[in-house]
């Protein structure tokens, strides 16, 4: 059965905000973190989301495999609340962080990706993957990696958690 590996960007230089379509480097700490991870020496392929966070982290645990930039693979877009804190959010428009909160995924933040739409391409970056060769290696965010984890296997996107750096491997029916 095919592997695949969700790696979480390591942690960017931006911290406590939702960051979205924000596109941080890495910091100082998460660029050690990223030269750190360690793949299994099987890894074919390693894709990455274009957002620096991720590019990064991909770039400094490549070792021999090339990285192939996918950018369906880019995180969700929080519009007008990309690089908001959530008290931040609350304080400028509480009727909709309540109904957020509410309902996580069918609420969509003002000027923000739909997750309908996220979740459509985030699978085509999956369908792009799934033609191999394998194992691979996907390094991008955490909602995206929870999309992921839903598509190949069924897991339930609210609950996928991963920690910056984290690596998740998937034995997954391709």
């Amino acid at each position: 059965m095919p592997t695949l590996f969700l790696v979480r960007h390591a942690e960017p230089e931006l911290q406590g905000v939702l960051l979205g379509r924000l596109d941080p480097p890495l910091s100082a700490a998460g660029k050690v973190h990223a030269a750190a991870i360690v793949l299994p020496e099987s890894v074919r392929a390693l894709y990455s989301s274009p957002l620096r966070r991720a590019l990064e982290t991909a770039q400094e645990m490549a070792r021999d495999v090339p990285v192939a930039v996918l950018d369906d693979l880019m995180e969700i877009g929080y519009g007008a609340w990309d690089g908001l804190t959530w008290s931040a959010i609350e304080a400028k428009d509480p009727e909709t962080a309540r109904r957020k909160q509410a309902d996580w995924i069918a609420v969509t933040p003002p000027g923000g990706e739909a997750w309908s739409d996220f979740r459509d391409r985030v699978r085509r970056a999956a369908e792009v993957i799934r033609k191999g060769p394998f194992p691979a290696s996907v390094v991008a965010h955490a909602a995206v990696n929870a999309v992921l984890a839903e598509l190949l296997t069924g897991a339930d996107p609210l609950i996928f958690q991963q920690k910056y750096g984290e690596v998740v491997g998937l034995a997954c029916d391709l």
